[in-house]
């Protein structure tokens, strides 16, 4: 999950799947500003919301990896 974020993936898989930061914020139990920060570099994530935050990256990365596989069949 920390590379995904250091490396932009994690807001690229965010916007690909259109979802908002608040949305992002409220799946994870944090404030938007939060997770702004935390794709910003500002912040890394921590404790039971990184646990919630890293969930949702890996599932928006299945989701865009099935997709991709759909697209290019």
């Amino acid at each position: 999950m920390r590379s995904a974020l250091s490396s932009g993936e994690a807001e690229r898989l965010r916007v690909d799947a259109q979802l908002s930061i608040g949305e992002v914020a409220r799946a994870c139990g944090v404030d938007q500003s939060t997770v702004w920060r935390w794709e910003n570099g500002v912040r890394k994530p921590r404790g039971v919301a990184a646990l919630a935050y890293a969930e949702l990256i890996e599932s928006l990365r299945l989701r865009s990896s099935s997709t991709d596989e759909r697209e290019t069949a």
